[in-house]
C-alpha cells in the first residue's frame, strides 16, 4: 500500500485530511488513528523509508541518557515488594518511585 494513499484516507483522518493539524495527536497516536496500528508510519517502510530514521533513533539514544543523568531515581519508602506471577513477574502494587533533580552548572 502506498503511504501517501494511507495518509489521505478520508475514513481514517476525516474530511480535513489535507490540512496540517498537529492537534489530531493531542490525545495520542492511538486515538488519532482510531486504534489502527498501521495507519501512522512517521518514517515510512520499505525501500523508500525516511533517510533520517536511523539518525533520529541515534539522537534519541543520546538525548534520553543525557536527560536522565540529571535525575536521581530511588524507590519510595512506602514501596512493598510483592511480586505477582503472570506470564512474567511483575510488581503487584506497581513501583513507587520518587526522583530528585540535581543540576550541575
Amino acid at each position: 500500500m502506498r503511504i501517501i494513499a494511507l495518509y489521505h484516507d478520508l475514513d481514517l483522518w476525516g474530511g480535513d485530511v489535507d490540512l496540517f493539524k498537529p492537534e489530531r495527536f493531542a490525545e495520542g497516536i492511538a486515538e488519532a488513528t482510531k486504534y489502527n496500528a498501521v495507519a501512522f508510519k512517521p518514517f515510512g517502510l520499505g525501500p523508500r523509508s525516511c533517510i533520517g530514521m536511523s539518525f533520529t533513533i541515534i539522537q534519541a539514544k543520546i538525548a534520553l541518557p543525557m536527560i536522565l543523568q540529571r535525575y536521581t531515581i530511588n524507590l519510595s519508602p512506602s514501596f512493598v515488594h510483592a511480586p505477582l506471577q503472570r506470564l512474567t513477574l511483575k510488581p503487584q502494587y506497581g513501583i513507587q518511585l520518587f526522583h530528585s533533580l540535581h543540576y550541575d552548572a
